[in-house]
């Protein structure tokens, strides 16, 4: 097992990551939170592979235990959903005594973490991230959302976890195209923070599962969002580096309906997006962009976007939370493992080379 802690004004909290470790962290981090009861907050898919598992995990901790589950897909990832949530808290009288734990995915934890940061102004809650996504995003950091018809995670707050447990066996169950989403992520960290990081990944294969490799992989990619964490929490600057390749990945998700592409397929066509952008825009060296370039396209699935003109591509990009007044901050690489914020890009120049990149990587991503 290894761990990490993330130390925050006034409060700090651990992640722990390894195989076969949930049994015996989970109970000991409910009895350090004292609580009364726990509500165990998931959807139908998860429920499905793993029945009343938490409940089990939980059962000699002296703590009663109830288990919400919700409708599973991020085109569910929204207030009405949300509120499913409150009405299941409000039945079961519960208290800020009441400590929540997110098992699932990155949707499932960013609406229990909105959930606890809002009912009765706030309660503890506990990661227990399903999904290699989960595991080195959504878990890590404290941004918790829904999203709106207009605007991807756009309706939030922040709230910190009381305690993170990265349970690698989860993976097993998990489908080749979720896998290589997640990965997207994680590859993320080193092209904007650590080259080394992300020279290490390349050396080493997403599958078969490896779980030593997977230890360390997620290991050192929750250690580079933390430390960044740490400094910005609330991302007043440097954290806004961890949208690297969101402006992009935001709108391919809300123009093409949310579910239809995982955050992870949709935020690696807006990283080699950012990439080349880096690479047009004479930041990023030839070589280092065609080591990105291969990188990404290996794992890549294709996107379709329908009736996607200017206007639509311009609407959808002021939606974002990174815009500012008639132009958005836009994440670029000067070198691998080196980002910086471009701020107030022009909308009308992202999308001229919006275009030149669709024309170059046809197989990725094609507007019809």
């Amino acid at each position: 097992m290894k761990t990490l802690k993330v130390n925050l004004p006034g409060r700090e909290y651990q992640i722990d990551i390894g195989l076969n470790i949930l049994d015996k962290q989970l109970p000991e981090a409910v009895k350090l939170n004292t609580a009364e009861q726990v509500v165990v907050v998931t959807n139908t898919t998860v429920h499905e592979l793993y029945p009343d598992f938490i409940s089990n995990v939980l059962a000699n901790s002296g703590v009663k235990v109830s288990t919400c589950i919700l409708p599973d897909g991020e085109k569910y990832k929204n207030l009405e959903t949300l509120s499913l949530i409150f009405d299941f808290l409000m039945n079961i009288s519960a208290n800020r005594q009441t400590l929540l734990i997110a098992f699932g995915g990155g949707v499932i934890g960013d609406m229990a973490g909105f959930a606890a940061s809002t009912f009765v102004r706030g309660i503890p809650f506990i990661q227990v991230p399903t999904t290699l996504l989960a595991d080195v995003d959504s878990s890590v950091g404290g941004k918790t959302a829904v999203n709106h018809p207009a605007g991807k995670n756009t309706i939030g707050s922040f709230k910190q976890p009381e305690y993170v447990c990265i349970e690698l066996a989860f993976l097993k169950t998990l489908p080749s195209r979720e896998l290589k989403a997640g990965y997207m992520e994680l590859l993320k960290h080193g092209l904007i923070q650590d080259a080394e990081f992300f020279n290490f990944t390349q050396q080493n294969t997403l599958e078969p599962l490896n779980f030593d490799y997977l230890k360390e992989a997620i290991f050192r990619s929750c250690e580079i969002k933390g430390r960044v964490v740490e400094q910005d929490e609330t991302e007043k600057g440097l954290r806004a580096n961890l949208n690297f390749g969101h402006t992009l990945g935001h709108l391919i998700e809300t123009h093409a309906g949310y579910g239809k592409y995982l955050h992870g397929e949709a935020v690696g066509t807006g990283m080699l997006f950012a990439a080349f952008v880096s690479w047009r825009w004479n930041e990023l060296e030839q070589n280092e962009w065609e080591l990105i370039s291969n990188s990404l396209t290996q794992i890549m699935l294709p996107v379709k976007l329908l009736k996607l003109d200017y206007e639509t591509f311009r609407n959808l990009i002021l939606h974002d939370k990174k815009a500012q007044k008639q132009a958005v901050n836009f994440i670029l690489l000067k070198n691998l493992g080196e980002s910086f914020i471009l701020k107030e890009t022009s909308v009308e120049k992202l999308w001229d080379e919006f275009k030149l990149f669709a024309q170059k990587f046809p197989e990725i991503i094609s507007l019809e």
